[in-house]
Parts: C-alpha cells; sequence; structure tokens
C-alpha cells in the first residue's frame, strides 16, 4: 500500500536536492512517465541520489503552466563553439535539470497524464501523500486549474458542512459493519482503517499548502484518536488492532504547533460533552410528569456508561440525542424529548460553526 514518498515533505526525512551528492549519482528512465513521442526530458535527483529522466510533451507542460512556458520561450543553451548545437541533450531532445525532486515530478507529471484522477481513490488515506508532491508544484508553476482540481479532491474526503460530516458518518458506520463481519478484519483485501481518510496528512497538507477548508472536520477527526493509534505502528503489527476496526494517524507528520491546536481543541471537546450532561439532561421536567426527570438522568448515565467511546465525541453523542426513541423504552415525556431533539440539533450546529475557534484555526 502506498505510504510517504521518500524525499517528500510528508515523510519524517526530507531532502535537499540542492545539496552535492557524495557519489555520483545513477541515470534512470522513470518507468511510465517516459514517452518516445515525448518533446522534452525533464530530470530530477531522487531521494537516493539517482537521477531520475522524465520524457514529456512541452505543449502538455505549456498548455497548464504559464511558468514552464516561459522557461521553455527562452532560448536553450548552445554547445560551447556551436551556433546551431544544444547543450545539453538527453535521448535526442532537450533536457531541462529541474530543481524539484524526482518524487515531485512525479506526482506533479502524473496529474496531467491522468486526467480523470484514477489514481486517487475517494476516503484512500493516502491521497493528501500521493498528490503533496502535485499541489506543491502546482502552486509554484501556478498551474492553477490543476491546484483547483487537487483540493476539490482533498475536499470530497474532508467535509465543509454539518450535513457532509453526518453522510460521511453515515458510510463509515456501514463500512464498519462490513468488517465486523469478517474474520481477518479485511474486506477487498484492506482494513477499514484502508478505506477512510487519515487526518494528519490531511492536516500537514493543508497547513503547509493554504487548503483551510478541511481542517476543521480533519482536526475534528484526529481528536478522537488516541496517540497510541499510530499509522506505522499499526501496520507493522496489523493483527493487534486493525483486524478490529482500529482507526490510525500519521503522528509523525504534526508539527508542534499542530499538537498544540489538537490539545487545545481536545480540552474544549471535553467541555462540550460536559454541557451535554448539564444543558440537555440536567434540567428538570418543567411539567412535572412523574418520572421524566429519572428518565433523563438515566439517558445521561447510559451514554456515560455503555458508550464511553463516543464521550470523546460530542456531534455523535448530540446525534444520537436527537433520535432517543430509538435507543430507549424508557423515555423522557414526550414534550421533554421534544425538546431534547430541538436542544441537540441547536448545539451540534452551534459546536459545527466553532470548530474553527475550537481548534485555534482562526
Amino acid at each position: 500500500m502506498a505510504d510517504v514518498p521518500p524525499g517528500s515533505p510528508l515523510s519524517s526525512a526530507g531532502s535537499d536536492v540542492d545539496a552535492p551528492a557524495t557519489f555520483p549519482p545513477t541515470s534512470e528512465r522513470h518507468p511510465s512517465l517516459y514517452y518516445d513521442d515525448g518533446t522534452v526530458v525533464l530530470s530530477a535527483l531522487a531521494h537516493d541520489g539517482e537521477r531520475q529522466h522524465f520524457r514529456v510533451h512541452r505543449s502538455v507542460l505549456c498548455r497548464h503552466s504559464p511558468v514552464i512556458a516561459d522557461m521553455f520561450a527562452i532560448p536553450p543553451l548552445l554547445a560551447e563553439g556551436s551556433h546551431t548545437c544544444i547543450a545539453e541533450m538527453y535521448d535526442g531532445v532537450v533536457h531541462v535539470q529541474m530543481p524539484d525532486t524526482a518524487e515531485e515530478l512525479t506526482s506533479f507529471l502524473t496529474m496531467f497524464y491522468d486526467p480523470l484522477g484514477t489514481a486517487y481513490k475517494r476516503f484512500d488515506p493516502n491521497t493528501p501523500v500521493l498528490v503533496e508532491g502535485a499541489l506543491k508544484l502546482a502552486m509554484k508553476y501556478e498551474c492553477d486549474a490543476l491546484r483547483r482540481r487537487i483540493i476539490e479532491s482533498l475536499e470530497a474526503d474532508w467535509p465543509q458542512t454539518l450535513a457532509q460530516w453526518d453522510a460521511r458518518r453515515a458510510e463509515a458506520v456501514i463500512l464498519r459493519s462490513e468488517h465486523s463481519l469478517q474474520l481477518a478484519g479485511k474486506v477487498g483485501g484492506r482494513y477499514l482503517d484502508d478505506r477512510l481518510p487519515e487526518p494528519a496528512s490531511a492536516i500537514r497538507i493543508a497547513s503547509d499548502h493554504a487548503v483551510p477548508s478541511i481542517l476543521p472536520a480533519a482536526f475534528y477527526q484526529l481528536a478522537l484518536l488516541s496517540t497510541d493509534a499510530d499509522w506505522d505502528a499499526s501496520r507493522a503489527n496489523p493483527g493487534k488492532h486493525l483486524r478490529f476496526g482500529a482507526r490510525t494517524a500519521r503522528w509523525r507528520l504534526l508539527d508542534k504547533r499542530d499538537l498544540m491546536r489538537l490539545v487545545h481543541g481536545q480540552k474544549l471537546l471535553a467541555g462540550h460533552t460536559r454541557a451535554i450532561g448539564t444543558d440537555i439532561f440536567g434540567l428538570r421536567c418543567q411539567r412535572g410528569v412523574k418520572g421524566c426527570t429519572k428518565a433523563r438522568n438515566d439517558c445521561w448515565k447510559y451514554f456515560q456508561e455503555n458508550a464511553p467511546n463516543s464521550m470523546d465525541d460530542p456531534l455523535d453523542i448530540l446525534h444520537d440525542c436527537m433520535r432517543l426513541d430509538t435507543l430507549f423504552t424508557d423515555l423522557p415525556c414526550a414534550a421533554c424529548t421534544a425538546e431534547i431533539t430541538v436542544m441537540a440539533e441547536k448545539k451540534r450546529r452551534e459546536l459545527w460553526r466553532s470548530l474553527p475557534a475550537v481548534f485555534n484555526l482562526q
């Protein structure tokens, strides 16, 4: 399964393409981005020091990038003492050594030759890793249409509205039920964690490349996970947690500011959870219906004792508050039940709107 490409800023160690190699780098042609009818060869150093060559089409690059078009408008350098021989050629065409990494160029050029985006699947936890290089170079070379397409792909996985969050939540519940029926926890050869977006890499790419729209949902999802639920460690021993539907994150990608935002948000979310107990279930029945106040208290006691995981998820608790009749037989009076539904819906909308402030994203 794809993970962070070596040399990517989303990897644990970056690469410096400007640093001199300690040994003469070898060269190779890219296995899929080297076209016999290409009109220009771009090359770049990979993280391992090997120079990789990409034979592509100048017209394709110039159509998408005004910066690259301007670069190619400059006449190439001629060989010393020659009026016609180009100084740097490779395989019979102009050769341009790029300042970017080979990993970034692979991600970038793939987007031009994969117009339908077949490499990036919906809910794929590796999408931020796969598109990071493309997004970085799309911004650098002013490929505005490509940048918009990448951002749309990221936004499709991370809800910007409460309705979208609920739709994704419903899909996740269905996926979880599918995996729970499998002894090894796999469906189509993948664990549940391989079929849902991963928040830490989403936060990294959004923070580094100005995609603020996905940060509230990504931080909220991350806030529901333990720091022990590590992407790499879990895949080193998948039978221990992943087979049982565990969710994980690439915690190593987060910086100090990310972690401070996360801690701040978790503290405020815990306060929102406590407020549900006092503001919704802690009130007495104003109509004095016998047993109503006790029923309210019992509902909250059930949430605390029988749903420990969701206690970290006030949006989920409030969602359940809106459908008490599907969870309990002994309900508060009809008026109080309706009142709880209205209050829970209101608090839920307010909490969603406040997520940027909860995680200090403003």
